[in-house]
């Protein structure tokens, strides 16, 4: 979970980037990760996805409603919050409504990058991304439309679901299993299908993987913190990086 890019001054750290509310700790390894680093590189500034989570009419999230029962239409249309950047619902782009919705099943708090970022600017640390939100959004844009109605009606029949994979993933994470943590992921409903592995992982693994091999001669302590499951699993960063590993031994 974190490793060393064997002969270069370039780290990996899998994060998570949201903690469930019922078990805030962070491993030992975190902070002496961010302590080690010269520099920052994370995957993107999540506020500045706002602007792309809205569709035209035409293009909004009732695009969904057809392959959803009316049930869990009805669910999930409940459960979206009436005001704020999120509402109304309709006016959605699919993919977003499928990011958001396990979250307005769990109870969470801010993950690795909001506490690490935090401490970067009170430290004056540098720090950078990996890519832009627009291009956040265009990888999303290519999950197929049944694929995220299908994402969505599994979750609807579950809505317990969300909270329990976090938890579980939570506490993998915490014990640096890399290898649970893709087993638990494997099993919900947002990465079993494959459609929407690739376009979440896969596909920005790929493109991360030649950005970030640019960073590999470079002097500066360079920590690279990405979500854990962009290490795990086939097409994983760490394969696209094609560089020896080492794990980063660190003191409890």
């Amino acid at each position: 979970m974190y490793l060393q890019l064997t002969g270069t001054n370039v780290r990996l750290l899998g994060s998570m980037h949201l903690f469930p509310a019922s078990s805030r700790r962070t491993p030992p390894w975190i902070a002496q990760a961010y302590d080690w680093a010269d520099m920052l590189v994370f995957e993107s500034d999540p506020p500045t996805i706002l602007p792309f989570l809205k569709a035209d009419p035409r293009a909004g999230a009732q695009r969904l409603q057809p392959l959803l029962s009316a049930d869990a239409w009805t669910r999930l249309q409940a459960a979206w919050p009436k005001e704020g950047p999120l509402a109304p619902f309709v006016d959605l782009r699919p993919w977003a409504a499928l990011i958001v919705a396990p979250t307005l099943f769990q109870q969470v708090v801010e993950g690795v990058e909001p506490r690490m970022l935090r401490s970067a600017i009170a430290q004056g640390k540098p720090y950078g991304y990996i890519e832009t939100a627009g291009e956040v959004a265009a990888a999303l844009e290519s999950i197929p439309l049944d694929a995220v109605g299908a994402a969505l009606a599994v979750l609807m029949a579950d809505l317990d679901e969300p909270r329990r994979t976090l938890e579980r993933m939570h506490a993998a994470w915490l014990e640096g299993d890399l290898s649970a943590v893709h087993r638990i992921a494997v099993e919900s409903p947002m990465f079993n299908l494959p459609e929407i592995r690739r376009a979440i992982l896969d596909a920005r693994n790929g493109i991360w993987a030649a950005r970030l091999s640019a960073l590999l001669a470079r002097p500066e302590r360079t920590l690279v913190v990405v979500g854990a499951l962009h290490l795990c699993g086939p097409g994983n960063l760490i394969e696209r990086l094609a560089q020896p590993v080492q794990p980063v031994v660190t003191s409890e």
